[in-house]
């Protein structure tokens, strides 16, 4: 679709049930950072009452969940789920979860109507703009970057905290283990996106990845103690001297030499 764009969103989870997001992804009569003005009752789903789809990265074959558009006369909300049935959904889920403020986020969207004129920002200050009057939603993402970057997940909240249902110990182990690699590909992409830039890591940035740092470092010394008190000892081999060695072998040679010989 050639006329797609793409907007930041602002996640809020509200529902304790594991999987399930709210993302406030536009707020009417205000002008965001493409210099858009979105109107009340201009926004609606492109698969109409079928809800809208939730993918990873504006991938349209990497669904990773659906929602559906709920609005008021001030914004217009996202109400979505992961899809936690599908492996590619609990790792979606799991990485947006341990990316906290560091995760960003964009929604796709077709402009049907549209007309540009100027908006009165504040008191003396006009600005020229675009008001959106017809638009259609057809995805919402997980980015590296969005166009805005003040969007972030304030937070993924999970009812169970033990390994999800249906899962062996093997399971849970690997999926934990591709979480932090992608956790850790994800902070090298965006260290390495600040610094192309000429930037360091934001106050917020560092003090996420330090409380990552801790967090690991607390969990390897959890897990050295499971396998110290957990591993069966080896047994202790007394170390002899070659002398007694070969006193010992000598006894057990007589021992059992035929004395007739």
């Amino acid at each position: 679709m050639d006329n797609l764009q793409h907007k930041t969103v602002k996640l809020l989870a509200t529902d304790e049930v594991e999987g399930k997001v709210e993302a406030v992804f536009s707020n009417f009569n205000e002008v965001d950072s493409d210099g858009d003005v979105v109107l009340p009752d201009s926004i609606k789903s492109g698969f109409g009452e079928n809800g809208v789809a939730m993918v990873w990265a504006h991938d349209w074959k990497d669904v990773i969940g659906r929602g559906e558009i709920v609005q008021d006369d001030t914004r217009a909300v996202f109400k979505g789920q992961f899809i936690m049935d599908t492996e590619r959904g609990r790792d979606a889920y799991n990485t947006v979860k341990a990316m906290g403020d560091l995760q960003q986020w964009s929604f796709g969207y077709e402009v049907l109507e549209a007309e540009n004129g100027m908006f009165q920002k504040d008191a003396g200050n006009e600005i020229e703009v675009r008001f959106l009057k017809d638009v259609k939603v057809w995805e919402v993402s997980p980015v590296l970057v969005g166009a805005n970057q003040n969007t972030h997940t304030v937070s993924v909240k999970s009812e169970q905290q033990e390994a999800p249902k249906g899962l062996r110990f093997n399971e849970q182990v690997d999926e934990v283990l591709n979480t932090l690699s992608a956790l850790v590909k994800r902070a090298k992409e965006l260290t390495a996106l600040r610094l192309s830039k000429d930037k360091t890591l934001s106050e917020e940035a560092t003090g996420l990845i330090t409380d990552l740092q801790d967090a690991l470092q607390e969990a390897h010394q959890d897990i050295d103690t499971l396998l110290t008190v957990g591993t069966p000892a080896e047994e202790e081999v007394d170390s002899v001297d070659d002398t007694t060695l070969l006193l010992e072998t000598e006894r057990v040679l007589m021992e059992t030499l035929d004395p007739e010989l």
